[in-house]
């Protein structure tokens, strides 16, 4: 697979204490392997097997058969998947859990938006999608048919959950999954921002990643609009109360982000 981070005229908005924001519409897709496929890096990280970012499909496109050795979450943007399971299509949400196997085809043009936290095995003669986090697993002696029973997919339909209020007023919030038992302790979101909201200073205590479905957010100074990716490093300060971001909705526009979080408890 040919990987390339993304340049820096497409990082505008880098900012102190770890955080980014990438536009979609301005980031460059590079080719992800198997034909009619691409995607964009947003954060890659083979040795871990961890990446996030957006996977454009062109009809009767595939991914390739694959495992999945942690666990994925992705959200279709437009279009629609299929695999052996199910049919994930736009505003729906989809978990490949651990230990999943499957293959996707797409038979209309498909955009999607991912976060990986684990190794994505594929057989070793063959070339698919994001296949360079599963080498070291490969290596190791892992088997894409390990797990081969195991349902593949937790199929979501976003819109059809009820919104619940956080802790903070102004944002309504949609539990997608908690990765409980996982390695990296996270909730996967997403948060619905009344006009003028503002979330207090807080500190993340690892990688936290958003993508902006619809509005504007703003993290510290930097706007993220709609079709924005943001990234925001774990802490690295020693001081535990320092704040690393604040975000805020922007007056006059109702704000969807999908977030993918590190959570305590």
């Amino acid at each position: 697979m040919n990987r390339t981070t993304p340049g820096s005229r497409n990082l505008p908005n880098d900012m102190p204490g770890g955080v980014a924001v990438y536009d979609m519409a301005d980031t460059e897709w590079v080719p992800s392997g198997p034909r009619g496929v691409w995607q964009q890096n947003i954060r890659s990280d083979p040795a871990a097997g961890r990446w996030f970012g957006g996977v454009r499909f062109e009809p009767l496109s595939r991914s390739g058969l694959h495992r999945h050795l942690g666990p994925s979450a992705s959200y279709m943007l437009s279009g629609s998947l299929v695999d052996h399971v199910t049919r994930i299509a736009g505003g729906q949400a989809l978990i490949n859990i651990t230990g999943a196997v499957h293959d996707v085809i797409c038979y209309d043009a498909a955009l999607v938006v991912a976060r990986v936290d684990g190794p994505v095995l594929y057989p070793r003669d063959q070339n698919g999608i994001l296949n360079e986090l599963g080498v070291d697993a490969a290596n190791a002696g892992e088997t894409v048919d390990g797990t081969v029973e195991q349902s593949s997919d937790i199929l979501i339909d976003v819109e059809a959950l009820t919104a619940v209020p956080g802790p903070t007023p102004g944002i309504m919030r949609r539990t997608l999954f908690d990765y409980a038992g996982e390695p990296w302790r996270a909730r996967y979101n997403q948060l619905l921002m009344a006009p003028g909201t503002q979330v207090p200073a807080l500190l993340t205590t690892a990688m936290t990643d958003l993508f902006v479905l619809s509005g504007e957010i703003r993290v510290g100074e930097t706007a993220a609009g709609s079709g924005c990716y943001v990234v925001i490093d774990a802490e690295t300060a020693p001081h535990p109360l320092q704040p690393l971001w604040r975000a805020t909705a922007r007056v006059g526009r109702r704000s969807r982000a999908m977030a993918r979080r590190r959570c305590s408890g």
